[in-house]
């Protein structure tokens, strides 16, 4: 199983929604109470569904209208996810089944198809620098919880991060239970500076999350992480290194540092569905805010 479609890592997002399978796609969604006031006659509140984090591995074979179908029954009012763009159904079948299909956001990739891994000049006289000054350890998060609940948690502070990407220290107790995670930390004498956690499945390995602290930066730990990491992987796959902070096509430093590692491009689409009309026009009160749900504008 995808390690995006298990029961167990849609777990580790419950802070962000209740888990829901569905079966008719091989995954799950969470569905999550929506943030506005009470429909009269229906002051018990309303629920929408959003797809897991950071991507939804819908299966290639899936019954999209199915999907949508049960969780219309289930009485969410749309659902909005990001399916996994180096695998599932086809541009004609997502747009044939769901009301908005858009460009999101580009990852960058490391695909051997496309040629050998080759960092750039400038990234590769930095990774040379982290290597120097960081020793890499590569096993199971289970032992470096304590560490990287550490890391995480001066990221989340130092950039602001809210929503679903918050991720409590139980999120990760739960992701540590799974073999298809690799974590690998970058120590500075005994001290772990900077750690990144990585996915591996059937030919595609996922740049999940990393986290480094201010010594890190200074002795260049991220580099030298992504690259053992990639280089741990090799062979086995394209690389997603994911995409840069908040939404576009390519801008900013987070989206500027990966880019040094990659040789390869692709597109993430955004695909939402309405599922009850009548209450999502109600919601969002015929104002058009260019975001979906319209409502969480």
């Amino acid at each position: 199983m995808h390690p995006y479609a298990s029961p167990t890592y849609a777990l580790a997002l419950s802070h962000a929604g209740r888990p829901v399978v569905v079966p008719e796609w091989g995954v799950s969604v969470l569905a999550r109470p929506v943030p506005v006031d009470p429909i009269p006659g229906h002051e018990d509140g309303l629920e929408d569904a959003t797809g897991i984090y950071p991507l939804t591995p819908l299966a290639a074979a899936a019954d999209l209208f199915g999907g949508l179908e049960r969780l219309r029954t289930l009485g969410l009012i749309s659902v909005v996810l990001v399916p996994d763009p180096l695998a599932g159904p086809s541009l004609d079948g997502l747009s044939a089944a769901f009301d908005l299909v858009r460009p999101f956001k580009s990852h960058l990739t490391v695909d051997p198809a496309i040629g050998p891994y080759s960092p750039s000049r400038h990234h590769a006289e930095r990774i040379r620098r982290g290597h120097r000054r960081c020793r890499i350890d590569v096993g199971p998060l289970g032992p470096w919880l304590e560490p990287w609940g550490r890391l995480y948690r001066g990221l989340i502070a130092h950039r602001g991060v809210t929503g679903v990407a918050a991720f409590p220290d139980r999120s990760f107790e739960i992701m540590a239970s799974d073999p298809a995670l690799t974590a690998f930390a970058a120590l500075v004498g005994d001290r772990i500076v900077g750690m990144t956690l990585w996915f591996a499945h059937e030919g595609v390995v996922y740049n999940h999350l990393t986290a480094v602290d201010a010594d890190g930066y200074a002795n260049g730990a991220s580099f030298a992480l992504y690259d053992s990491a990639i280089l741990h992987f090799g062979g086995q796959g394209v690389v997603n290194l994911g995409g840069g902070a908040g939404v576009g096509s390519g801008e900013g430093g987070l989206f500027a540092f990966k880019r040094g590692f990659a040789n390869g491009e692709v597109m993430t689409l955004v695909c939402g569905a309405v599922l009850d009309s009548a209450r999502y026009a109600a919601l969002g009160k015929g104002v058009e805010t260019g975001f979906f749900p319209a409502y969480r504008g």
